[in-house]
């Protein structure tokens, strides 16, 4: 089989595509992001760039998989206090998705792998959910709770002995991802330490980030490395990975 020359469909032709898709490139990521902001010192592509970067990793580990383009903005209300924020309401967001599906099953695509590295997006993806599994003619595999997102950077940061007030939105296992995936967005020289202590989620949702941390960011991003970073994509890898193919095997019982 001739493999494409990326795994990243917006990089390949439609013939390409075509190609690739009738030599069993069957299943298809479609990665979540976000645009907001993490602190001072990453970009505010974080999310979607890392959504994008693990997707290869993961492309790569299944095999035959390509990765859609990535959902950029997300829902993302409690961080509009920060310029550049840019924040889908939960309906616009759930249309998007089930538009990705139906184009993507469309064209032939077995299996549609969900995900999102911005968990604000979960609520709005899974209630779109039920829709999309009696319109698309495909196998919709979902990565889309918190305990597989969160475990695997807590693992991380526990084998690396970071403690629990350098962690958080902005903080070292997200820093140090960057460090090792995408280490243009990072702006050494504007780590510092963020708001450490415990938040509410309900203080986020209503009041904001910005209530609580000036900068925009918690924990403390000066505890990340690029080794870090590279555990902590390891694992989130790993645990998606085993995932999907737990759900396609599922699927095809």
């Amino acid at each position: 089989m001739t493999e494409p020359r990326s795994v990243y469909l917006e990089r390949l032709s439609w013939k390409e595509i075509r190609g690739a898709i009738d030599a069993g490139f069957d299943t298809v990521l479609v990665p979540g992001g976000s645009v907001e902001q993490h602190g001072p010192h990453l970009g505010i592509l974080k999310d979607a760039a890392w959504a994008e970067a693990i997707g290869a990793e993961v492309a790569h580990e299944l095999g035959e998989t390509l990765v859609a383009p990535v959902i950029r903005p997300g829902t993302s209300d409690h961080h509009m206090g920060f310029a550049g924020t840019i924040s889908y309401r939960p309906e616009t967001l759930m249309a998007v998705v089930e538009d990705y599906c139906h184009s993507l099953a469309s064209h032939g695509f077995d299996t549609i792998v969900l995900f999102s590295m911005h968990g604000g997006n979960f609520p709005a993806m899974n209630a779109v959910l039920p829709r999309i599994a009696t319109e698309v003619d495909a196998k919709v595999v979902t990565l889309l709770d918190r305990e597989l997102l969160i475990d695997p950077l807590l693992e991380s940061l526990d084998a690396f002995g970071v403690p629990r007030e350098a962690r958080g939105h902005g903080g070292a296992a997200v820093t140090a991802s960057m460090l090792h995936l995408r280490p243009e967005l990072v702006l050494e020289e504007e780590c510092r330490p963020g708001y450490r202590g415990e938040v509410p989620t309900s203080t986020l949702t209503t009041r904001g980030l910005d209530a609580v941390s000036e900068m925009g960011h918690m924990g403390d991003p000066t505890r990340a490395t690029e080794e870090l970073g590279r555990e902590v994509t390891g694992r989130l890898v790993d645990a998606f990975v085993d995932r999907i193919q737990t759900e396609r095997g599922n699927c095809h019982e």
